[in-house]
């Protein structure tokens, strides 16, 4: 075997290979037919206009769908419509719908690794795509391809929410960031305690203006992981600059478990 053949052989790593926008459409589509009841592969393929779900362009559009999280597994072998499809199409709220945008942008984990590497500044197509054929084992076509893919999802995102992404799967430090920009409140001094130094004083005084009362009793945040699982995090009132970065701290040393992929498996 030649290595011009080998070459042609080879697959890359499964990707996104239609954009979010195609994705919503065509989920916002389902939703309308099936509701969110578990219907099986043969239906929802029909419904996206295949004649089954055995060829393999049904089953490549099956599997893009639920790399972004619109389409989930459900008992029984069948798919369901996610539930954060008709939160997006029912909700008034503008922010409730950006925020599905920027989870679903953040569900594969390719565009997950991108945006937690890079942030806010990607750098040009061609270093992206040099780093996926170099590091992450893709050919050269499929790379240019996911990347395209990966800017339109992208730039749809960002002109429908005007959002900065600039960390993937963080929704908690995004909720924390907000909190930034509401309206600062004085430091309150225990007269009973001794009297701090000057620098104590002006650190304070920074602090203050970053201090940001959430509610009454508190405010306990829902945070959405990868795979449709939970966190919670719970903040007191009044919550500081200063507990921020010590909660930032604090999650910085909790043990994680590695993914086993690099990227999400979209076989179905």
């Amino acid at each position: 075997m030649t290595e011009q053949t080998t070459r042609r052989a080879h697959r890359s790593p499964n990707y996104p290979q239609y954009p979010i926008q195609w994705a919503l459409e065509n989920s916002l589509a389902l939703l309308d037919k099936e509701r969110l009841h578990p219907v099986p592969l043969e239906i929802i393929a029909q419904g996206l206009g295949y004649k089954g779900a055995n060829n393999g362009a049904a089953r490549r559009a099956l599997a893009i769908l639920r790399a972004f999280g619109m389409l989930q597994k459900a008992p029984g072998g069948k798919l369901q419509v996610s539930p954060d499809v008709q939160r997006y199409k029912l909700t008034p709220n503008d922010s409730d719908k950006a925020a599905c945008l920027q989870q679903w942008l953040k569900t594969p984990l390719l565009y997950s690794k991108l945006l937690n590497k890079y942030q806010d500044s990607l750098p040009s197509d061609q270093a992206l795509i040099f780093e996926l054929v170099a590091e992450h084992g893709f050919n050269e076509p499929a790379a240019q391809q996911a990347i395209e893919v990966f800017r339109s999802s992208l730039d749809y995102v960002s002109e429908m929410t005007g959002a900065t992404f600039t960390e993937g799967n963080n929704t908690q430090q995004e909720d924390l960031e907000e909190q930034d920009q509401q309206t600062d409140i004085p430091v309150q001094v225990d007269p009973s305690r001794s009297q701090p130094e000057s620098s104590t004083i002006e650190q304070s005084r920074s602090s203050a203006t970053h201090a940001q009362p959430i509610s009454s009793d508190g405010v306990r945040y829902p945070i959405r992981l990868a795979g449709g699982r939970m966190a919670w995090i719970e903040v007191p009132d009044p919550f500081y600059e200063a507990d921020k970065k010590k909660l930032q701290a604090q999650l910085g040393i909790i043990g994680t478990v590695d993914e086993d992929n690099e990227f999400e498996e979209l076989n179905m």
